[in-house]
């Protein structure tokens, strides 16, 4: 057994927190903060000091985790290649099955399968062409639901679902929507739960987290052949049909009765991802506006008197995006192989098998980068624009770093990059434009502090919203 507290790793080069237990450093301590108290990462690194001994040193400091080295930042920069790591999903691979994540990002399969999402997601004319069918779905739900008072996290849940499922060329779920696996009884944990499992694993180091790896598989079995008529007429972009051609096999109820559960899985995270956490992120948008009525102003002047609201709508988005989010607040990958990071003046070799963690929740609110970190404010946006006028879907292309919502680790050249950002945020921004076109919107009841036993970033309370049409 290793004794951390005695083993700064780089002494004179990298600031070490040596924990106050002498066999574990601080791995008992961070494993009671966060799996038996429910704490989230980046608010243990706060309170145990971590994240400020970081802040007195570039960013950066070492602690020891049980036998592991870790090696924290609380910046955006990236510090490595992402080949130099394991694949985002490695611990936690089995509840993902062959899903892109869990290879490594030079791996050909891996491009090919992020392909696929891409295509759709990540394609600005094919989203662009989403526009119609993305206001109508959510003018359909919003009628549905007028009037009703309903949890916040629940409206933005099934919003999004409602329009997900029957967006063409996305998922084309037309038979049985996405809204019926989360009421189901049989499912609606795992529609509901999937990626908070899977962030026990990315955000806590709990392993025991994935006890329930195949809870998706029956599920996804039970979409695809339940919306088997709707996906057989989709248009060539489908992201289940895809799938299907990258496996090479014909698109047939055969074909999906004999899938393994591998594939399974990957699918079922595929189907889960399109609306999760954007719901998630939508949540937290409405959350911070409903609490913030300048911001709230701001936008209903821009949809009274502007061509293009949803501009100024998406800035709303990627600043919920920066506060909130839908990531984990503390993220970590394995060192794969030794890498050399440059840190104040030095060069220093990582080793492998070193736990490389990201405070997300911490580097987004780095002052040196936002002028106003802490607060709910689009002028921390326009100030990372490189130019006065620039595009949303530059910020979040894959060389930009200042804001981690759709990464894991930031690495160079971001391959791992979510490849359906620019489409969640232009459906998130379209929603914000057409609730508060036609609808008062009251949201009451709001806590965002972050909950606690929750892996993804929730606040204490989401609050109750009601619409009613404007006058």
């Amino acid at each position: 057994m290793l004794n951390p507290i005695s083993q700064a790793p780089f002494p004179g080069l990298i600031a070490h927190h040596p924990g106050t237990d002498i066999l574990s450093g601080h791995g008992n301590a961070f494993h009671t903060a966060t799996i038996e108290n429910g704490e989230d990462a980046s608010s243990y690194f706060e309170k145990s000091g971590i994240a400020d001994l970081a802040d007195e040193n570039g960013g950066l400091c070492t602690f020891w985790l049980g036998d592991n080295l870790a090696l924290y930042q609380n910046t955006n920069i990236p510090l490595v290649n992402d080949d130099e790591l394991e694949p985002s999903i490695n611990m936690n691979a089995d509840l993902f099955g062959s899903f892109m994540g869990s290879l490594h990002s030079e791996n050909p399969i891996h491009h090919q399968k992020r392909a696929i999402v891409e295509r759709a997601l990540g394609n600005v004319r094919f989203i662009s062409g989403l526009d119609m069918h993305i206001q109508t779905a959510a003018n359909d739900y919003l009628i549905q639901i007028k009037d009703k008072k309903l949890p916040l996290d629940n409206f933005t849940l099934y919003m999004v679902a409602h329009i997900d499922s029957g967006l063409p060329g996305i998922l084309d779920f037309n038979e049985k929507p996405l809204t019926c696996y989360l009421s189901s009884k049989k499912y609606g944990y795992a529609a509901r739960n999937f990626f908070d499992i899977a962030s026990e694993v990315i955000s806590k180091v709990n392993t025991d987290s994935i006890k329930d790896a195949d809870l998706v598989v029956n599920m996804t079995r039970d979409m695809l052949e339940e919306n088997f008529a709707s996906l057989s007429t989709a248009p060539i972009s489908n992201m289940v049909r895809a799938q299907f051609t990258q496996w090479k096999r014909p698109f047939s109820l055969e074909s999906i009765r004999s899938l393994s559960t591998s594939e399974l899985k990957e699918i079922g995270t595929i189907i889960i991802a399109t609306y999760d956490t954007t719901s998630l992120s939508l949540l937290w948008a409405l959350a911070y506006l409903g609490d913030n009525p300048i911001a709230q102003d701001l936008l209903k002047v821009s949809i009274d008197t502007e061509d293009n609201p949803v501009e100024l709508a998406s800035l709303l988005v990627l600043e919920a995006l920066r506060l909130g989010g839908s990531n984990p607040t503390a993220l970590w990958r394995r060192v794969r192989r030794p890498f050399v990071i440059h840190h104040q003046g030095a060069d220093i070799t990582i080793p492998a098998n070193t736990m490389l963690w990201l405070d997300r929740r911490r580097a987004n609110r780095d002052a040196n980068v936002f002028p106003y970190p802490d607060q709910f404010d689009i002028r921390n946006i326009k100030h990372i624009m490189k130019e006065e006028n620039e595009k949303t879907t530059s910020i979040l292309s894959r060389s930009r770093h200042e804001i981690n919502s759709f990464n894991m680790v930031n690495t160079n050249l971001s391959p791992r990059k979510c490849p359906g950002r620019l489409f969640s945020v232009r459906e998130q921004a379209l929603i914000l434009v057409e609730l508060f076109r036609g609808y008062s919107v009251s949201i009451v009841g709001t806590d965002l502090t972050l909950a606690s036993h929750s892996s993804m970033p929730r606040p204490t309370s989401p609050g109750i919203i009601q619409i009613s049409p404007r006058e």
